[in-house]
């Protein structure tokens, strides 16, 4: 079947399940909403934090990056090493202002980068199943990389996350769920409670790795691509050792990004056992983040 002749409007539902868009107007929100929003659900969009002159500029500093191709289609790309020691410009967005005000507004002031990574998906791209970038006890394929107990990861999407672009899904409240079926090693191939988001060119959609996401597959004739950037806060190490920055790669980073380019096995939450804390009334509020 030809993708071009399918009708975005028309896609209620997909090999990964029926089509639900939220709703919710980003825009119209604040930071605090959003927050409130990403405790709750397990994920907030910040729209436009890039601009279509700042995307262009960092794609123009990636157009060389090598790329890996997925086993699984020929049309799905992904950066075959960091993007971040590649494009000034992508280093640049780990110390965004705005993008780090609210990730610490949810993690705490003391954070660390984790993860940059560029991916392009095109025509034919299978659906992801839902599944959690958590996994405590590690894994083969990912090491101890995706062991920390707690992490945000960041997309940006290049283009408009059109419904025929394998736009993200995901079960929001799964990342509060204490439940087996929520067993991080176990993948979905949909779900009745998962919704579709369709942010736009330079949103910026945060989630909590807990919480299962995937895509509905790409069924449309145009290629997009997609920024991610991942952080923890500082006492969150993974619970096995994880491959180093290269110290000349953090040296010759823009100044922006350095406060977050930390060792990556660095925090000794250990250290903190008997310590006890008198919280006054303003203080300490993150144990207790506010719900919608």
């Amino acid at each position: 079947m030809s993708t071009a002749a399918i009708s975005v409007e028309k896609i209620e539902k997909t090999t990964r399940g029926t089509v639900r868009l939220d709703g919710t107007d980003w825009t119209a929100m604040s930071d605090e909403t959003r927050l409130a929003k990403l405790h709750k659900d397990g994920f907030a969009i910040l729209p436009s934090l890039l601009s279509g002159q700042e995307l262009d500029d960092i794609l123009g500093e990636l157009a060389d990056l090598p790329m890996n191709t997925a086993p699984y289609s020929e049309e799905q790309k992904f950066a075959a090493e960091p993007p971040q020691w590649h494009s000034q410009k992508f280093a640049e967005v780990i110390g965004s202002k705005r993008l780090t005000d609210f990730v610490k507004s949810a993690l705490g002031d003391d954070i660390v980068f984790m993860l940059g990574m560029y991916v392009r998906s095109g025509p034919g791209v299978p659906g992801l199943a839902l599944h959690s970038d958590y996994q405590p006890y590690g894994s083969e394929p990912k090491g101890w990389n995706e062991s920390s107990p707690s992490t945000l990861r960041v997309l940006i999407y290049t283009e408009d996350l059109t419904l025929d672009q394998a736009p993200f899904t995901i079960v929001p409240g799964s990342h509060l769920s204490l439940h087996e079926h929520s067993n991080p090693y176990i993948r979905y191939d949909n779900h009745p409670d998962m919704v579709t988001l369709s942010p736009k060119k330079g949103d910026a959609l945060i989630f909590n790795v807990k919480a299962f996401h995937g895509t509905h597959p790409h069924l449309g004739p145009k290629g997009r691509g997609m920024f991610e950037y991942a952080y923890r806060p500082a006492w969150a190490k993974c619970v096995g050792e994880v491959e180093e920055w290269n110290a000349a790669d953090v040296a010759a980073a823009p100044e922006i990004a350095k406060p977050y380019l930390k060792p990556r096995n660095s925090g000794d939450p250990v250290s903190a056992l008997g310590t006890s804390l008198d919280a006054q009334e303003s203080q300490f509020r993150g144990i207790a983040p506010v719900l919608p």
